[in-house]
């Protein structure tokens, strides 16, 4: 064990947690886009959007926790994490990386995604970002080899495999080594260290069992007091914004029509 259960979903927990930061993002978001929440042409009402909208937030922010948790691991298996932010490419653009870390003849950089199921232009531009990073590496440290992988970690989605593949086949660097890896591949292949993928793996699935009954819950922005402080937030932040939701415009009519209902926080506001 590298790591106790508890520090690990504690990391988990920091980085997906709803707190009042969370809300007054998710509060912007909705003031910003109502057409995105309400109309006539949206069978879904704006609550339903909103969990929707959570749902997906919370995907993101579990790659974020992903990102984070495997550094952590890289640097308790006796690599050395370097800085993430590595450089300009050629066109003067902020590259950074997902993992980057060094040994002491060889730069490792792993770019990693949740799952391989992207279409057809965005696979391309990944590829091509993922290529630039290697590149830059390659000219940044030209003592070194460089290690490059790109990791998905659901192996269970193989969608654009043959095109990675293929790519990495025929990318002909001199002194860089790429991979594609998908699940377990990346800690048995590249770290030989199976047991930091099982433990990651337990982990996750015994956090998941203890979350069955978890049901995503939304505060009511109508009478909460963490939508009030949103939009107390809201007002004194970004007045422009706020003044909007309150103004006599369609949109922001039916939005306050469907999500203030009663209109007991506007007022309080």
């Amino acid at each position: 064990m590298i790591f106790s259960y508890d520090y690990f979903i504690s990391k988990l927990n920091a980085k997906i947690k709803s707190d009042s930061a969370f809300y007054y993002e998710l509060l912007e978001t909705v003031v910003s886009n109502p057409h995105r929440y309400t109309g006539v042409f949206r069978l879904s009402n704006a609550k339903t959007k909103l969990i929707q909208n959570v749902t997906q937030s919370r995907e993101i922010k579990f790659g974020d926790f992903m990102e984070d948790i495997v550094t952590e691991y890289i640097g308790a298996m006796g690599y050395s994490n370097i800085d993430k932010s590595i450089g300009n490419d050629e066109e003067g653009n902020a590259l950074s990386a997902d993992q980057v870390f060094v040994t002491a003849d060889t730069v490792y950089l792993i770019e990693q995604k949740i799952r391989d199921d992207h279409d057809s232009t965005k696979k391309r531009g990944q590829y091509q970002n993922f290529r630039k990073k290697y590149m830059l590496l390659k000219r940044k440290y030209p003592g070194k080899i460089v290690d490059a992988t790109m990791w998905f970690i659901d192996g269970s989605l193989v969608k654009n495999k043959s095109y990675y593949m293929g790519e990495a086949t025929s990318a002909t660097v001199e002194g860089v080594t790429i991979h594609i890896f998908y699940g377990e591949d990346l800690f048995s292949e590249l770290f030989h260290r199976p047991d930091v993928w099982d433990e990651m793996v337990a982990y996750l699935q015994r956090n998941k069992q203890e979350r069955t009954d978890e049901i995503l819950a939304i505060p009511d922005f109508d009478t909460s007091d963490e939508m009030l402080d949103a939009l107390r937030k809201l007002k004194h932040e970004n007045y422009k914004l706020y003044s909007k939701l309150i103004s006599n415009k369609p949109e922001y009519i039916q939005l306050r029509n469907e999500l203030f209902t009663t209109g007991r926080n506007l007022n309080r506001v």
